[in-house]
């Protein structure tokens, strides 16, 4: 199979890397000419060409759609424009898109999201929604608990931009530390009243417990490969969780997933894990999830080939993994 991707996050080269004895012929694109994804597939011995800077959506399209036709791509996997290849399903029938258009809309709010997801497969931290001062004055005084922190995040944005952990008196060891995710419930609130519009806002429990990334693949709602691992200070623990496997493949039922997708859950003190988000792409953790020789790439394109497996590939045994920082000319 013939498989391309366009302009993506660096972490993407990983799934390169994985692709390299994988069988498939790969095309790599990206606008810059030293880029993590274009300096992988040259590693890997892959084609790779370089997209035009500067063009606006529509003339960016009609490139894309010359270059699978010219091509012969039998897949692609965009990164850039994602949401508008999804669109155009009979323009881009190569396109490997995360869901269908309305669904996409719906998970990438996180409010309207978890206001459709099921509690009984997974539950999620108390949460509101707000966007005035009043309205998170209101939500504080729903949520508070004893010994519970809140914390607020925008309903769309991606990694950890406008997350902060709320703290009801200031930190100065918070301050000294350099824990840049916290600020005081004061600040907060003067900055909420201060603005002239403020976005839609989740208002949620913080929970203290061990965080948990699950890395997936999946073609048309069915799931084919999943690793939990497990966050902790200087490694991550790659574990056999076939609870959170379960709750992987219901999440690509429902929502009817293809490609690579990703959760975040965290536990409770007692212990039992709660869904934070989902993301429709990979993570950018993706390489401590591929150490588990669990390749989710090559599953994907394996699938799109044709190649059936019985069962969900996931690992059956604790693995360690730890990071190794590398540099490389430009």
């Amino acid at each position: 199979m013939k498989v391309y991707f366009n302009k993506n996050f660096t972490g993407t080269a990983d799934q390169l890397r994985a692709l390299q004895y994988s069988g498939h012929e790969v095309v790599v694109s990206h606008t810059d000419p030293h880029h993590a994804m274009l300096d992988a597939a040259r590693e890997c011995g892959m084609t790779t060409l370089l997209e035009p800077k500067n063009i606006e959506s529509e003339p960016y399209l009609d490139y894309i759609e010359d270059l699978l036709r010219v091509l012969r791509i039998d897949a692609f996997l965009p990164g850039k424009l994602a949401e508008q290849f999804a669109e155009q399903p009979e323009r881009f029938p190569q396109a490997v898109v995360p869901a269908a258009p309305e669904t996409l809309r719906l998970i990438n709010n996180k409010g309207r999201f978890m206001a459709d997801w099921p509690e009984t497969l997974l539950p999620l931290p108390r949460w509101v929604m707000f966007q005035t001062l009043d309205e998170f004055d209101a939500g504080r005084a729903a949520l508070t608990q004893d010994g519970v922190r809140l914390c607020m995040k925008p309903t769309e944005g991606i990694y950890a931009s406008g997350f902060r952990i709320l703290n009801d008196v200031p930190r100065v060891n918070s301050f000294l530390k350099g824990q840049l995710y916290e600020m005081s419930t004061a600040a907060a609130r003067e900055m909420i009243a201060a603005a002239d519009t403020w976005p839609e806002y989740l208002l949620m429990h913080t929970l203290e417990g061990d965080e948990r990334s699950v890395d997936c693949a999946a073609l048309n709602g069915d799931l084919l490969g999943c690793v939990v691992r497990r966050k902790v200070r200087q490694e991550q623990i790659i574990e056999p969780r076939p609870d959170l496997v379960e709750v992987a493949r219901e999440m690509a039922r429902r929502y009817q997933l293809s490609g690579l997708f990703n959760f975040q859950t965290r536990d409770d003190r007692a212990g039992a894990p709660h869904l934070l988000e989902i993301n429709t792409r990979a993570s950018g953790g993706i390489r401590n999830a591929l150490a588990s020789g669990v390749n989710l790439p090559g599953l994907l394109f394996d699938a799109l080939s044709g190649v059936q497996r019985p069962e969900v590939l996931t690992p059956t045994q604790t693995i360690h993994v730890r990071e190794d920082k590398r540099a490389r000319r430009a």
